[in-house]
């Protein structure tokens, strides 16, 4: 079994855009790799009083609890103008920014809460129904699931592999 040496949480990560955020398993059931969260730095990344969407319609294939940039590529086709902001940033030389799901926000939150404001609520890509999605509160650490035309902060992130960190 080969080992990887992981740098701290909350490290900065030379030449990946940001800093290391979470490390995420992946769903064993369709073969995904352990990831990590990169969070960029926010100048230029952070999103305030944005909409989830203005229409309240379910989104088909932006549900999934784990998979944020399976969400945002869903989000982004249907035409949400969060999504397509998103997903057309070029930050630090990366174009691979996605909205985090549900889960990505909830590890985000226990690793790594000072990267965020505490003051305000962040978007998650995962939609809860046709009229909520899921958000994350960064000071008291909950969930919560609120109107998608409700006006929060959202903060892209990026994944790497895990195998980044063996060179």
């Amino acid at each position: 079994m080969r080992t990887i040496t992981l740098p701290a949480l909350g490290s900065f990560i030379t030449g990946q855009g940001g800093y290391l955020g979470a490390i995420i398993r992946g769903a064993a059931a369709d073969g995904s790799q352990d990831y990590a969260v990169i969070v960029p730095e926010e100048e230029g990344a952070e999103l305030k009083d944005v909409a989830w969407s203005q229409e309240y319609a379910i989104i088909e294939g932006a549900s999934s609890k784990t998979d944020g940039a399976a969400n945002t590529a869903s989000m982004a086709a249907a035409g949400l103008e969060l999504a397509k902001h998103i997903t057309s940033l070029e930050l630090h030389g990366h174009k691979d920014w996605y909205l985090p799901s549900a889960g990505e926000l909830r590890a985000l939150s226990a690793n790594v809460s000072d990267l965020f404001h505490f003051d305000d609520y962040y978007w998650s890509s995962t939609q809860y129904s046709r009229y909520f999605a899921w958000c994350q509160d960064f000071e008291c650490g909950g969930s919560y699931n609120v109107g998608k035309g409700y006006e929060l902060r959202a903060r892209p992130v990026r994944k790497i592999p895990l195998s980044h960190f063996n060179a």
